[in-house]
C-alpha cells in the first residue's frame, strides 16, 4: 500500500519533503466543506502526540516542539473517498510517520523533552498537483499544528524555553507559527529551525519574530537552509529564500566548510542556498520524485547530512539562551 512506503527509515526520510510558496495567514480558520477530512485531532489524547520525555533534563534545558514533514500519500477511506490529508488516528499512517520522528528526536532532543503532534498533513500528491492545490489544502493542516502548539504551551511547557523545529512541510508550519507568536511566548523561544523550506523577504520584513540566524549561538533567531549540488538543481517551490546559513560552520558568507574529508559546503550568497560539493548526486536521486527534485537536489537529505552539527548546535543555542538570562 502507498502509505506503507515510509515504513522503512531510509525511504521515510527521503519522502519527508515538502514545501510551498505561500498561503493565507494561518490565524484564520480553514475553509469548511471543501474536502472530505479525517477526524480532527483532539490534542488532549495521548495518541495524537509523539513524545519523548528526557529524564536528564536540567535547570538549563529546553523543550523541542517539532513538526513532521510529509510522509503520507493519498489514500481511500472506508466509503471510497480519496483523502488528501493524513488521518491522525490511522495506525498504519502513524507507523509511516514514526521513523521520521525517531530521527528528529535523536537529532534535536538528546537532552530535551520532545513534543511532536500528529496532524492532518497534506499528502505527496497535493504538492505534485501544484501551488494552487497546496494553497487550498495546507490551511487545514496548519489549523491542526496551531491547535497542537497552543495545547502544548498551555498543558506541557510549564514556562520553559523551547525550540521550534520542522522539516519541509513541517518547516512551512514553523514559519506560520512564528508569524503569530505573542511576545510572551517569543521571549522564551531559543531558536526556530526551518529546514528544507524558505523565508521570503516579505516575511522577514513583516514579522519581527522572524530574524535570520547569523552565527552558531544567537538566540530568538531562525535557522534556514536548502542544499543542492549546483544552482541548476534548485527546486522552484523552495526558492527564493531571503537568507541561508551554513550548518557546518554557521556562517552566512561563502566560506567553505568541510562536511567530511571529501565534501565541502558553502553558501551561495546570491541564491541563498547551500552548495554541497563532493557527493555523487546520482546516489541521492529518487526517480519517483524526479518531477520535484532533480538530480543534484539534496532536499531529501537535509537532516541526515548535517545531523551531528544540528545536534551540537541545539545544545549550544540552549546554553546561550540561558546565558542571556543572567
Amino acid at each position: 500500500m502507498k502509505s506503507s512506503i515510509c515504513s522503512r527509515r531510509y525511504v521515510a526520510v527521503l519522502i519527508c519533503l515538502f514545501v510551498s510558496l505561500s498561503c493565507a495567514k494561518q490565524e484564520s480558520s480553514a475553509p469548511a466543506g471543501e474536502y472530505p477530512l479525517p477526524v480532527q485531532p483532539d490534542y488532549s489524547r495521548s495518541e495524537t502526540w509523539y513524545k519523548e520525555q528526557n529524564a536528564s533534563m536540567s535547570d538549563r534545558s529546553a523543550d523541542i516542539f517539532y513538526v513532521v514533514p510529509t510522509c503520507i500519500w493519498d489514500w481511500t477511506d472506508s466509503s471510497g473517498a480519496i483523502m488528501h490529508f493524513g488521518d491522525v488516528y490511522n495506525d498504519e499512517q502513524r507507523q509511516a510517520i514514526d521513523p521520521s520522528l525517531h530521527l528528529a528526536a535523536d537529532i534535536f532532543a538528546q537532552e530535551s523533552n520532545f513534543y511532536a503532534p500528529y496532524y492532518r498533513q497534506i499528502t505527496l500528491e497535493s504538492w505534485i498537483e501544484g501551488e494552487d492545490t497546496v494553497a487550498r489544502r495546507f490551511p487545514y493542516a496548519m489549523l491542526d499544528v496551531q491547535q497542537a502548539f497552543d495545547y502544548y504551551l498551555k498543558n506541557e511547557n510549564g514556562g520553559r524555553p523551547f525550540v521550534l523545529a520542522g522539516f519541509s512541510q513541517g518547516a512551512k508550519a514553523v514559519v506560520e507559527l512564528l508569524k503569530v507568536l505573542p511576545d510572551s511566548v517569543y521571549s522564551r523561544m531559543v531558536a526556530a529551525y526551518v529546514i528544507g523550506y524558505r523565508v521570503t523577504e516579505d516575511e522577514a520584513r513583516s514579522y519581527r519574530t522572524i530574524v535570520a540566524a547569523s552565527d552558531s549561538a544567537d538566540v530568538g533567531v531562525t535557522v534556514c537552509y536548502n542544499s543542492v549540488a549546483d544552482l541548476e538543481a534548485i527546486c522552484p517551490v523552495l526558492s527564493p529564500s531571503c537568507f541561508c546559513i551554513n550548518p557546518v560552520n554557521w556562517r552566512t558568507d561563502s566560506v567553505r566548510a568541510q562536511l567530511n574529508d571529501s565534501v565541502t559546503v558553502r553558501v551561495d550568497t546570491a541564491q541563498h542556498v547551500l552548495l554541497v560539493e563532493g557527493f555523487d548526486p546520482e546516489r541521492y536521486y529518487l526517480p519517483s520524485l524526479g518531477a520535484l527534485f532533480r538530480v543534484g537536489n539534496y532536499h531529501l537529505q537535509e537532516l541526515e547530512f548535517y545531523r551531528e552539527f544540528l545536534t551540537r548546535n541545539v545544545k549550544q543555542r540552549i546554553e546561550a539562551f540561558y546565558d542571556t538570562q543572567r
